[in-house]
């Protein structure tokens, strides 16, 4: 694994403070929790409803952000439980678990970062520059057009790049095409710079990310998104294929993740429905 852990992980009663769209597709969700707590970027929480109307089982975010006791997730509408959590108003509860998993590592001086960030997988990385960006870091985040953007959330530091140019708004920039082409373009390979690759986002943009970490000789780190039923390594709902010592082996994303080293998946197999769990 390549991340650490942060502080005691905490269950409690949140209430929704905030519920709202950041962009066509990506909603925000502010979640006041009974106490502050503290977090590593690329943690995640688990969620759900209380009593009668929860799922049968909770449901993974990545987390955005804490501001004292307030926790921002950012999610996107996917199906029945993303759905009621859309219609949640102000003041309603959810029972909260996290944070969870292993987070991103600290930066090193020696090596300026290349933050990639798909769709929903903004918030690990948008965590990570906030608490750590230093003006030598690279920020990049792919949409599928300008209207799926995030635009608050992306101030000029970051590039953007996306499926359709459609719906960019004026003062702002759009590159069309994939994040990782583009991260490309703007890093000639005859830069010598040794970097590190963060990333979160679609299996397709983690596995091209990893490639092009290794094809320039750069470490990475991605956050994987998997569907998990527990969130503490039980129901092995959401193992990866990893490389461990000549072998692939079964990891559990919630437990040694989602936080891996971008070379010990084993791309191959990841996001296949027919590798073998054992």
């Amino acid at each position: 694994m390549s991340g650490l852990s942060s502080a005691a992980t905490l269950r409690c009663q949140a209430v929704v403070r905030h519920n709202r769209p950041v962009s066509t597709g990506l909603i925000r969700l502010d979640l006041e929790l009974e106490r502050p707590t503290a977090f590593l970027p690329g943690q995640f929480a688990m969620v759900n409803l209380p009593g009668r109307r929860a799922f049968t089982f909770g449901r993974p975010f990545s987390i955005l952000a804490v501001d004292g006791p307030v926790l921002s997730l950012l999610y996107r509408v996917v199906g029945g439980g993303t759905r009621v959590m859309r219609d949640l108003r102000v003041g309603e509860v959810m029972d909260f678990l996290g944070p969870l998993g292993e987070g991103f590592a600290p930066p090193t001086e020696d090596r300026p970062a290349v933050l990639i960030g798909g769709g929903v997988g903004l918030p690990p990385v948008w965590a990570w520059y906030q608490a750590h960006g230093r003006p030598g870091d690279r920020a990049y985040f792919g949409a599928r057009d300008g209207g799926d953007a995030p635009w608050e959330l992306l101030d000029d530091h970051w590039r953007v790049s996306v499926d359709a140019r459609v719906d960019v708004p004026a003062e702002r920039e759009a590159w069309q095409g994939r994040v990782p082409d583009l991260v490309a373009r703007d890093i000639p390979a005859s830069d010598p710079t040794p970097r590190v690759v963060l990333a979160c986002g679609p299996i397709p943009l983690l596995k091209a990310a990893a490639e092009l970490a290794q094809a320039r000789g750069w470490s990475c780190q991605v956050s994987l998104e998997e569907h998990m039923g527990c969130g503490y390594g039980a129901c092995k709902g959401c193992v990866v294929p990893v490389r461990d010592a000549g072998q692939v082996r079964n990891a559990t994303c919630c437990q040694e993740g989602p936080v891996f080293a971008g070379e010990d998946i084993d791309w191959a197999r990841y996001g296949r429905h027919d590798f073998e769990v054992v």
